[in-house]
């Protein structure tokens, strides 16, 4: 029995160390997630303490028919999506694409831009590159709509970085942005 297994087990019977090993086994995995899908440190904690508390108090249920990363991986990305769809944050950005760490960081910004099932697609397929068919189970959609979804999300990013006026990344209302942090509803001061 893989030692996985065994500490499932233990935890199932309410061992608190094994716990300890077993979460200790994925959570700079799932902050990372969590980091890449919501873009703030303060909310990745938090998300990835929720996906503790849901690993202590869901183990039980949990039946080994997926591997236990992708059910965690499930849970972090459903968690951060929720997350996003409560504070509906929004990071401006204006750089100039001279050097390849700016294009890294309109890259970063149109991503963060992207809505949250576009951006959690972009994460998982082309960051972390699971496979469709593990991206389906973790988000609960039929592999063909993740096809099709990724599809249009890599087209929706594609847009917003050939789309800003003078290099930057441009909003979907059509205005240009500044480098800053908000909420959608705050207008930059110009």
């Amino acid at each position: 029995m893989k030692v996985e297994h065994v500490l499932i087990e233990k935890v199932k019977r309410g061992d608190p160390k094994a716990f300890q090993e077993l979460f200790g086994r994925f959570e700079r995995d799932i902050y990372t997630l969590a980091y890449r899908l919501l873009g703030n440190r303060e909310d990745a904690e938090d998300v990835t303490q929720e996906v503790a508390w849901i690993l202590w108090s869901k183990i039980k249920s949990f039946r080994n028919e997926s591997s236990l990363s992708t059910w965690l991986y499930r849970v972090t990305a459903n968690t951060a999506l929720q997350v996003l769809r409560k504070k509906r944050k929004i990071i401006y950005v204006e750089p100039s694409a001279h050097t390849a760490e700016d294009m890294h960081l309109m890259l970063e910004m149109a991503v963060m831009d992207l809505p949250e099932n576009q951006r959690a697609l972009i994460v998982l397929r082309d960051i972390y590159n699971f496979p469709i068919k593990e991206i389906a189970k973790m988000l609960d959609i039929s592999e063909e709509n993740v096809r099709v979804q990724l599809h249009r999300a890599r087209k929706a990013l594609r847009k917003k970085l050939e789309g800003g006026e003078n290099g930057g990344v441009q909003r979907s209302n059509g205005t240009n942005t500044s480098l800053r942090e908000g909420r959608a509803d705050e207008k930059p001061n110009d």
